[in-house]
Formats: structure tokens, sequence, C-alpha cells
């Protein structure tokens, strides 16, 4: 045989290969990343190292200009010329003040203007000359400083195309409420020039507190950027720190720091492409030596691969010359094809054994299946007795019936009824032992042991299966949480008995309707010894009836329980508890037919399909417990009977208050009373008015005010009727009476109403 690919020796050599290149591949993938990482942390040092001398610069040029101003503006001379009006005489001052102001100014301190205004005196000095507010154009540019919260602050001049950074401190020194301002201007080119005194990768830019550009020192980031970077600084909270983000499609390395002189942030972009360039040279060398590591394992795989594929090779070519061809799924995959014929060996020898060991025992469960309905011949018991394996030594038999009581509580439905009826008999077969035992068998709903045994007395036999009973019934509740009973047959010393004993077992089953669930009954126990001529409670069914007629469900309820309590009070045939259920059954359905009148349509509503009133009879006569007969009663018979005697009554009422509402629509402008209308309708008035108020949710004499007072709106709106006029006609004998009534219902007079809608009036 050929097999068309070496599927096996294929996956040893991948698996070699992989084994031998992945290591060099991670570890060349690593040691790139690790140096990338290591550079790439350099620089962001070397960053920070460059942004915070940039920083120290600046602040301390931005700090040498504050303390110069500063002392400037405290010098007895600008104070006390802040309490001078602008005049001639005082030319002298203000020369001085200029002459002061501009030796304070040196190159070094990149001041691009300085300005003093006095408040008071509407005057200020500047680099270029003494002027009066008069002179400026637009002086409120200037005034606003005024406003400042703080004595001393950088700002940003926002009106100007290029941007202007200004030092507002008030006059005097450390007062919020100032006689004068000191403005000093620094152009923005003057920033850029310090920024870009050590900048030699990215860019290092500066941003007020309000997140503005005030400079930078070159234009790599384009404006979008500056955006995206602006509101990426603006997210984060920490003084300073280092994060990526994407600028201009361009993955960038930030650096920050805020400032705790004015708050201005400065901030240094880095592409990531700028420093990882020294790196790729290193990623080049990993890859070639990764590249040649993969070949040198290459090489030794295949030679290893075909030196550990030689005896699987081997095994393939003899079985394929001892078994043939194999199948088609198997012919691909060396191991699969010996798989194959592996599984298909041991499926023939378990499925020879399988054959065996089932005939046997459907054999013996057929043999059982016969013995309990008495087909087997006595003459031909001992051969088939010894055939199948059983003792022979047993001197008595007897039946162990089961049944299930109910599924409707368990977390079964009928469908796994035979399914849990087969693991009930093998409970059974596992803890009776197989001495004391015929092969449990299942008999339609029912699951029949055959138990047996020599040498005891009646007392000692009763209290052994008793025994078996509860220890089945505990077994089956723990482990399928299922309630059983178990019916048990008196004992037979002759095995050709075992139909009748079956017979026994399954009347004893009978009586579980008068024992309730979970109950072991020995047959001789449940038989009743005297015959009892009738079980039906005649008094305590008529009290029922006269209950579920009157609608009355509560004394209904306790009527039923004590109806189906003196049913099973007396001891009596299981045949007798039948017909009295059956018997108490029909005179209840009799009673729901009798009292639907013919509006209900009782053809096709209330009487029940000829298959569904079987399957309901049919119902009946499986209920196994008191507590199941009363439910099904209550449930089935009784609450439809009472819910159609209810809606009877409600539709009889509503006919009769419709009439009543009917009589007052036409009779509303007479004087109609309650007493009248009942003697019309042939009801006496006090049977009429709570029937009335039930329906309508209103007494009698509200509705007839309420219907007059909707038709008094009318006439209001509608016609031209006088307000007495409309009184006399709703029978008020007083017209103030009708103002008040409608006062105290609408809040306002009839003509109130008449002005406020009059224009509704058709």
């Amino acid at each position: 045989m050929k097999i068309r690919s070496s599927k096996y020796f294929t996956r040893l050599l991948m698996y070699s290969l992989l084994i031998g290149s992945i290591p060099a591949i991670v570890v060349g993938i690593i040691s790139y990343y690790k140096a990338s990482s290591i550079v790439q942390d350099k620089v962001n040092h070397s960053s920070m190292a460059t942004l915070q001398q940039t920083q120290l610069r600046v602040e301390q040029i931005l700090k040498t200009i504050d303390h110069s101003v500063t002392q400037y503006i405290g010098s007895p001379l600008v104070v006390n010329a802040m309490s001078l009006p602008y005049s001639a005489a005082h030319y002298q001052i203000y020369n001085e003040m200029y002459q002061n102001m501009v030796r304070s100014q040196t190159f070094e301190l990149t001041i691009n203007n300085m300005t003093i205004l006095n408040l008071k005196g509407q005057w200020g000095v500047d680099n270029n000359n003494i002027f009066t507010f008069d002179d400026i154009k637009n002086p409120d540019r200037l005034l606003r400083y005024e406003k400042l919260p703080s004595f001393s602050l950088w700002v940003t001049d926002e009106d100007e195309s290029s941007p202007s950074i200004h030092l507002v401190k008030k006059i005097p020194l450390n007062s919020l409420k100032a006689d004068g301002l000191a403005i000093v201007t620094i152009a923005e080119s003057q920033l850029a020039r310090l920024l870009a005194a050590d900048n030699r990768i990215g860019s290092i830019m500066v941003m007020d507190q309000d997140y503005r550009l005030l400079s930078r020192s070159d234009p790599i980031v384009q404006p979008s950027g500056l955006e995206q970077l602006a509101a990426e600084v603006q997210r984060r909270s920490e003084t300073e720190g280092q994060f990526n983000v994407e600028l201009d499609g361009d993955n960038t390395s930030v650096i920050m720091r805020r400032s705790s002189y004015n708050g201005w942030i400065y901030v240094s972009a880095v592409s990531i492409k700028d420093i990882t360039q020294d790196s790729r040279s290193i990623g080049w060398v990993t890859l070639f030596v990764c590249l040649l590591t993969v070949l040198v394992t290459g090489g030794l795989a295949l030679l290893g691969s075909r030196t550990f594929y030689r005896p699987v090779r081997n095994l393939v070519a003899t079985m394929a010359d001892r078994f043939g061809e194999p199948p088609e799924e198997a012919r691909t995959d060396e191991f699969a094809m010996i798989g194959n014929r592996l599984q298909s060996m041991l499926q023939t020898e378990s499925r020879l054994v399988a054959q065996l060991t089932g005939q046997v025992r459907e054999l013996k469960q057929f043999f059982v299946m016969k013995l309990i309905r008495g087909e087997e011949k006595e003459s031909q018991l001992p051969a088939r007795w010894k055939e199948y394996g059983y003792h022979a030594d047993w001197e008595w038999h007897a039946v162990l019936a089961i049944q299930i009581d109910s599924l409707e509580k368990s977390q079964y439905n009928e469908n796994d009824r035979d399914l849990l009826l087969f693991a009930i008999a093998n409970i059974a077969g596992e803890l009776i032992p197989a001495e004391e035992r015929l092969d449990p068998v299942l008999l339609e709903q029912s699951q029949i042991t055959v138990v047996g045994g020599a040498g005891t007395t009646d007392e000692e036999y009763k209290n052994r299966l008793f025994a078996m009973a509860e220890l089945i019934r505990r077994t089956v509740l723990h482990y399928l949480k299922l309630q059983i009973s178990i019916g048990i047959s008196r004992p037979e010393k002759r095995l050709i008995d075992i139909s009748v004993s079956a017979e026994q077992a399954l009347e004893a089953l009978r009586y579980r309707v008068r024992y309730g669930p979970e109950s072991v009954l020995f047959i001789d126990d449940v038989q009743p010894e005297d015959v009892v001529t009738s079980v039906f409670p005649h008094r305590a069914a008529k009290e029922l009836y006269d209950a579920v007629k009157l609608a009355e469900r509560t004394r209904a309820e306790e009527l039923l329980e004590r109806c189906i309590g003196l049913i099973f009070q007396e001891q009596a045939d299981w045949r007798q508890y039948r017909m009295a259920l059956v018997r108490l059954y029909t005179m209840l359905t009799e009673l729901g037919q009798s009292e639907t009148t013919a509006d209900t349509k009782k053809d096709t509503e209330t009487e029940l399909p000829p298959d569904q009133e079987k399957q309901l009879f049919d119902r009946l006569l499986d209920l196994t417990s008191q507590e199941e007969i009363r439910l099904w009663f209550s449930d089935t018979v009784i609450a439809p009977i009472m819910r159609r005697l209810e809606q009877q009554s409600k539709s009889h009422a509503k006919k009769i208050s419709d009439q009543l509402a009917d009589l007052i629509h036409r009779r509303f402008d007479t004087e109609l009373t309650l007493e009248a209308c009942a003697k019309q309708l042939n009801y006496h008035p006090n049977y009429l008015g709570p029937l009335f108020s039930k329906e309508k949710g209103i007494s009698f004499s509200e509705y007839l005010q309420n219907y007059r007072l909707q038709t008094a709106k009318q006439w209001l709106v509608e016609t031209d009727m006088k307000i007495a006029e409309i009184a006399e006609r709703l029978t008020y004998t007083n017209p103030q009476n009708f103002i008040r009534f409608f006062r105290k219902m609408e809040n306002m007079t009839p003509g109130q109403y008449r002005e406020l809608h009059g224009h509704h009036k058709i």
C-alpha cells in the first residue's frame, strides 16, 4: 500500500522546525523591541533634561523681568506719581519716570515695551512717550487689566495677530485695588529665540495656563496637530509626564512640564520615527541572525525527523500488507490508519460481547414477563429457571409493584416516565441481591420485581419485604427526587402463581388514593374485610352543590375538602372510591350545564367536546392522592363553573344598570326617583340601588345630578335659553338652587360659564 502523503512526517518536521525557530525569532523580536525601548527611554530622558533646562532659562529671564519691574514700580517716585493728575507742572516727574523706565530695560531682558498707567490721573508713560488716555485709540485694551484677580500676573494678548506676553502688575504692590498699572510686553519672537537655544531634536513649545500656544522653537507641528496636542495636554493633570500621541499622522513622543511660577506648560514633541532611527540597524542585524538560525534549525529538523519517522513507516507498511487498503478518511495519516485498524478490531470484539450479553438479558426479561402474564407452562419452569441461572432453593416468592406517584411537581415531564421507570428498575436490581430476585421488568406504567427466599415465617417475610420496599423508596427519592408507591403481594409457594402475585401487588397500589403518596401497601392490609354499601357523602355533597351555585368560593373549598375526606374515611374497595368521585363529578358538571342560560351560547361555549370530556374523566380515574383529587376538582371542575355563574350574574346586573341609566337619560327633566324607576323595572329599590352603584361606580342620585349638569352645560353653550328656564326644565323649583349647585360643581356661575364657552355655540 502506498500512502498518498506522509502527514505524520510533515507534522514531525514542522514541530521540530518550530521548536528550534520560535525561540530564535522570539529572542530576536524581544531584543529589537528592548533596544528600541532603551533608545526611546534615553531620548525621552534627554528631552526631559533639555526641556527642564529650557524652562529654567525662560523662567530665570521672566523672574528677572518681574523683579526689575517690581523694583521700578516700588520706588517712591512711581508710587508718589500715581497720586498726581496730568499737568505740565509735573512734567519733570514724568520725564524722570520715563528715564528710569528706559534704564531698567536691558538687552538681556528681551522686553519689547513697558507701560505705566495712572488710573486716577488718566495718563501714562511707555517706551515711546508720555500720553494721556485721550491720546490712546483704544484705552479699554489696557484698562481691562485692572480687573485681573491678582496684583501680579502673566497674561496673553489674544487681540494681536502675533501673540504677545504681558506681565501686569498693580500699583501699589500687593494691592488688588490699583491706583496704577505696570504692563510689560515680551514679543513671541524673543521667547522663540530662548526655546530654540538648546533644541537638538523635535520641537519645544510653551502654552499658557489656558493651553494657548505662546511660542515654539520651530514650526514642525501643523496647526491641526497643535490643537490635538493642546487637547491631550489639557486632559492630563500631572505636573510633568511623558505620553505618546499621533500628530499629523506621525506617532510622536510628548514630554510636558507645568510651571509652578506662572502656570505655563512647557512641551517637547519628538517623532518616534526620529527616536528609533538608530535602532533600525539593530533590527536588520537581528533579522539576519534569525534567518540564519532558522535555516540551520531546518536542516537539523529534516535529518532528525527522517530518523524518527523510519519505525512508523515500517509499521504502516506492515499493517497495509496485512489488512489491505484502509478507508478513504484514514489514507492520508499514518496514525489515523493504525488507530482505524485497532478501533475496528476492538469494535468487532465489543459488538460480539454485547450481542451475547444483550440476548441473554433480553431472554431473561422475556421469561420473567411471561411468568407475570401467566404464559409460561409449569412443566417447563425448572428447566428455564436453571437455564437462566436463577437460584433453585426458593420456598416462597412475592411481587413488588412500583409506580410513580406524580410528575407534576417534579423536574420531569410525561415524556420521561418510561425512562424513569427504567431507572427505578436498575435501582431495584442494585439494591436487592441477585439471589433474592428475578430481573426487574416494566409492565405498562409499573415496574415489577419478583423477590423470593427460603425458610422464613410470615412475620419475617413481611418485615423483609417492607425493608426492601422502604430502601427502594428512599433511594429513588434521594437520587431521582421522585415520589413512588409500592404494592406488595401475598407470599406464594408455587412459581407458576407469580402472575397471581403480580395482580395482587397492582391491586394493592390502587388503594394509594386513600393512603396518599409514598405508600408501601400490603394487599392484606388494604383490602377491606367488610363490604360497605356506599361511601358517597350525600349531605356534604348537597352543601357543596349549593355553595358552588351561590359562587361562595371559600365555603366551596372547605366543603370540597370535607367531601373528599368523608369519601376516603371509610375503608372500602377502591372501586367504591372511584364510583363516589365519578358521582361527585357528574353532580357538579350537571350544575354547570343547568345554570347556563340561553344567552351564554351553551352549545358552543359551555359544553366540552366528547374527546375533551373523556380526557377529563380518564384523568379523574388516574389521580392517586386525595390532595391531587381536591386540586383537580377545584381547578378543573368547580372554578370554571363558578366563573360562568359569576359571568352570568355580572351580565344580568349590567343589563339592569344599563336599563336604569337609559331611563335617566329619557326622563331626566321629570321628578325622577329611584322608587319610581324600580317600580317601572319591576325590582325592589333596595336591590336596584346597590346594584347600580356597584356597576356604575356612582349612586343613582349622583348619576342623575351629573347628567342634568352636563345637559345644562350643553344648553348654556348651544342655546339662548335663560338660566331660569334651564333650571325649571331640570326640575329646580328655585333658580338660585340651580345656580348654587352649578357653582359648587364648576367653580363658576352658569352665566360665567356661558361667557367663557360662548364662542363654541353652534
